[in-house]
């Protein structure tokens, strides 16, 4: 029998959770859109999900379309290779993920905006535009850049921990609706903060004001969900805009931490469970040898 048709969160994929009968030494699975159109295990009319194979769970993701009702027969092969019946189900693909983790990229630059925000207005950094501009590009790629500004620029995303089965999370019960399932990773997440000034003595400020911005922000990334955060600067100097004869002040530094990704979708409650029994008599021989 067809034990569950699953829906796949990421759409346009359904997953086939197969009881073949004891007799049966490999299947095949038709497709069709029309239940009352398959003509047999050789219908022509069908698309083939997968022929001889003797796997539980079957995966079809071959051009499903979203909201559509697709129908399933599994022919089921005996030992001498026959036909010795068929199983049928129903399902309907739908993209119902969704992306819920905190970007660090954009944890970082927030609170760095913020933080600088609150250095100038102390006098510990007197930018003369009145400001310090966080950016998410290189700077030198940024139009209309002033000094000093900050980048924030992502180096790597990388998986970091894995779950078994890529499952992630504790699937959160909403009474009466259903639970939220989710699957992903930890990732190693790692971005580039350049501090870029004109000025020897400004660099030092704005150094320090980073390093400690970030120190004091350490329980704010850890309530967005980035975890074993660490950062390391270093100076260096570079030449600055074309026919400027500037030097460019820098402090570079690098933001590493854990943080999640995944995706995740609501499941439905589970309101009846079929269980299907069968009776075990033992054999004569059986008996006779247990005696």
């Amino acid at each position: 029998m067809i034990s569950y048709i699953e829906t796949l969160m990421a759409g346009g994929a359904l997953r086939l959770y197969l009881t073949p009968p004891n007799e049966a030494t490999s299947w095949r699975v038709l497709r069709r859109t029309n239940p009352a159109a398959f003509t047999g295990p050789d219908d022509p009319g069908a698309a083939m999900v997968v022929d001889r194979t003797d796997a539980n769970v079957v995966m079809d993701a071959k051009g499903l379309s979203n909201g559509a009702t697709y129908h399933y027969r599994v022919y089921y092969r005996g030992r001498t290779g026959a036909w010795i019946g068929h199983d049928e189900g129903q399902g309907v693909p739908q993209a119902s993920y969704a992306g819920d983790d905190a970007d660090p990229q954009t944890v970082l630059r927030d609170r760095l905006e913020a933080g600088l925000k609150t250095e100038v207005q102390r006098g510990a950094l007197l930018p003369q535009s009145g400001k310090i501009q966080v950016v998410t590009a290189p700077f030198a790629m940024v139009e209309h850049v002033t000094f000093p500004c900050v980048s924030v620029h992502l180096e790597s995303d990388l998986p970091a921990y894995r779950g078994i089965g890529e499952s992630f999370g504790d699937g959160e019960v909403i009474e009466g609706v259903g639970w939220d399932d989710g699957e992903g990773w930890l990732s190693r997440v790692v971005l580039r903060v350049v501090a870029v000034s004109l000025n020897g003595d400004e660099r030092i400020a704005l150094r320090r004001a980073i390093k400690r911005i970030v120190i004091a922000n350490l329980p704010v990334f850890k309530a967005a969900g980035l975890d074993q955060v660490e950062f390391s600067l270093s100076d260096h100097e570079d030449e600055g805009p074309k026919n400027s004869n500037a030097i460019l002040f820098m402090s570079v530094g690098q933001f590493s931490c854990i943080a999640p990704s995944y995706a995740s979708h609501r499941v439905g409650p589970i309101r009846d469970v079929e269980v299907s029994a069968s009776a075990f008599f033992p054999s004569q021989e059986s008996n006779e040898g247990n005696g």
